[in-house]
């Protein structure tokens, strides 16, 4: 018979449990991470959360005797310092920070620099809107003749716009303006564009502006938070397509535009249409009037053939064959009563292979 201790899952799960509550180190420690998977049970009052850092993830629960403590609300996407213990769930075999405190960490000083710079555009956000610098969203043409781009003359941004209208709608003139999109100068270099977009000759049959950037950091954008840039939008004569950074990018100019596009590639998209669509839509749009045509045209057939059917069917000729007969008097005229007939007239009766004539020897 074999000497080996067999264990229980019950008995591994406890042993690791006393371990952990022998780790003076994980008696009392605080972690700072970012939570997700945040679960507020409302009945209990129990918090479930998850703390995660690049690399690794922690399973957190904060009774609710602790929670009813705390001075904010935690949400997904927070990074906060949770304190508490690591301990072990035994019936699932799983270990957790039990928590009996969270707290907003201190800002470092670039956040706090970031905090400013994002109150100060808010701020901005919040006059503009007021004022109605916000307030344009003039309609595209559908089809439009000629694009007027600010944008970096050696951007990628330019090169992603080119491509999709060569792509799509190949027809449309595109004007380039440069300017710079990035730096203490880009705010004038902006406008300047702007102001060129509205008065040169050579823009005066456009019909619309993009202005365009490609990702970057927030400081790379800042140029289009300028509330100057925001108000030559505003007041543009061309309405103004804003295509800067990324999708999740927000600038002033997003929301001073006429239209805001979520990339420069994406404004190209949705101000021109696809040619090659056009052209298959036009095709479904032909062979449907060919279709419409023709079934007209068989009705209105099968509607004169019917009219002939019946036109043949009342003609003389036809009665005749069905054994009828004309009869016709001295003058050529039709009799239509006997009233004027005498014994003896000579009247003629037409049938449907030729003519008789007869005289009257009776009259009833």
């Amino acid at each position: 018979m074999s000497s080996r201790f067999i264990a229980t899952v019950s008995q591994v799960n406890r042993r690791v449990s006393l371990n952990f509550k022998n780790d003076n180190a994980l008696a009392e420690l605080h972690v700072k991470g970012e939570i997700s998977n945040f679960v507020h049970h409302y009945k209990s009052g129990h918090i479930y959360f998850t703390l995660k850092d690049s690399e690794s993830a922690l399973k957190c629960v904060m009774f609710n005797l602790e929670a009813e403590r705390l001075t904010f609300q935690p949400e997904n996407g927070q990074t906060v310092i949770a304190g508490g213990r690591i301990g072990v769930y035994e019936r699932d075999g799983v270990y957790q920070l039990y928590a009996s405190s969270i707290e907003l960490p201190e800002a470092e000083p670039d956040e706090k620099k970031e905090e400013n710079i994002y109150e100060a555009f808010l701020k901005l956000r919040e006059k503009l809107d007021k004022e109605g610098v916000f307030s344009n969203s003039r309609a595209l043409p559908a089809y439009p003749k000629k694009i007027c781009l600010i944008t970096a003359r050696d951007g990628a941004a330019l090169q992603d716009m080119l491509s999709v209208f060569a792509r799509r709608y190949p027809l449309v003139e595109v004007l380039l303006i440069p300017a710079l999109v990035q730096g203490q100068t880009a705010q004038k270099s902006l406008i300047s564009a702007l102001k060129t977009a509205n008065s040169a000759v050579n823009c005066a049959e456009a019909d619309f502006i993009i202005l365009a950037r490609g990702g970057g950091s927030a400081e790379d954008l800042w140029a289009f938070n300028d509330e100057a840039l925001a108000r030559a939008i505003y007041g543009s004569g061309l309405p103004v397509v804003s295509a800067v950074g990324h999708e999740t990018d927000f600038t002033i100019a997003d929301f001073a535009a006429d239209l805001r596009a979520p990339t420069p590639s994406a404004a190209a998209e949705i101000t021109t249409p696809d040619l090659s669509e056009l052209s298959f839509y036009l095709d479904n749009l032909l062979l449907n009037l060919q279709q419409k045509i023709h079934r007209k045209l068989e009705r209105k057939k099968n509607k004169l053939e019917g009219l002939e059917r019946i036109i043949n069917a009342l003609s003389p000729e036809k009665t005749f064959a069905r054994g009828y007969a004309a009869v016709f008097g001295k003058d050529g005229k039709a009799v239509k009563s006997t009233e004027n007939i005498n014994i003896n007239d000579e009247l003629k009766i037409r049938l449907a292979d030729g003519e008789l004539k007869v005289a009257v020897k009776n009259k009833t």
